[in-house]
């Protein structure tokens, strides 16, 4: 969840997602006590119970160390720590920092096995490429490429060495059955 100010005091926005959960955001940052109030469904994808939320997160704002403006954090609502992102994780019903959980939160890609890793990666690429080049409207500014286009050209070629080495690293017993073909492994490849 990232936080964007406005300069109205309160705003609310609606989100609703695919499987029927939906959250408003209702956003105070008016003194005393800024804070942003959550209200939302959770929809349990296994057994379809529905539990419904209300809770505030409470902000605070500490000066900035360049001297010029202030910076906001949430406190979690659990540990009551300051913290800038929080997480809805292992079947929590409420968002709180990282340090309220008992285990570590880990990415999909640090649990895969180590032959889907770059399946997963070329995909998550590809899906971040697609998002990516709908957003490209033109391709320089003063004769040079815009930001964009070098991110985007980046991405294609970490994409291209994922693809590569998603057919490269096989399971053993896949290498052990070209091998019993009399292919060798570009032959199979390729």
């Amino acid at each position: 969840m990232q936080l964007k100010t406005s300069l109205l005091p309160i705003s609310l926005s609606l989100a609703i997602f695919s499987n029927g959960s939906s959250i408003q955001f209702e956003s105070n940052l008016g003194i005393p006590e800024p804070y942003i109030r959550l209200t939302y469904k959770n929809t349990n994808t296994y057994s379809g119970e529905v539990t419904n939320q209300d809770y505030k997160i409470y902000l605070i704002t500490i000066p900035s160390n360049l001297g010029k403006g202030n910076i906001l954090y949430f406190l979690c609502p659990v540990t009551g720590r300051r913290c800038r992102i929080f997480y809805k994780c292992y079947g929590s019903l409420i968002w709180k920092s990282r340090l309220a959980y008992h285990h570590r939160i880990y990415y999909h890609s640090q649990v895969c096995s180590k032959y889907d890793y770059h399946n997963i990666r070329y995909w998550d690429i590809s899906r971040r490429l697609d998002v990516l080049n709908k957003k490209v409207v033109k391709n320089n500014y003063k004769g040079e490429p815009i930001r964009l286009l070098k991110t985007i050209k980046t991405l294609e070629a970490e994409q291209q060495f994922h693809d590569m080495m998603r057919w490269l690293v096989v399971p053993k017993a896949i290498q052990k059955m070209v091998n019993g073909m009399g292919l060798s492994s570009a032959e199979y490849l390729f």
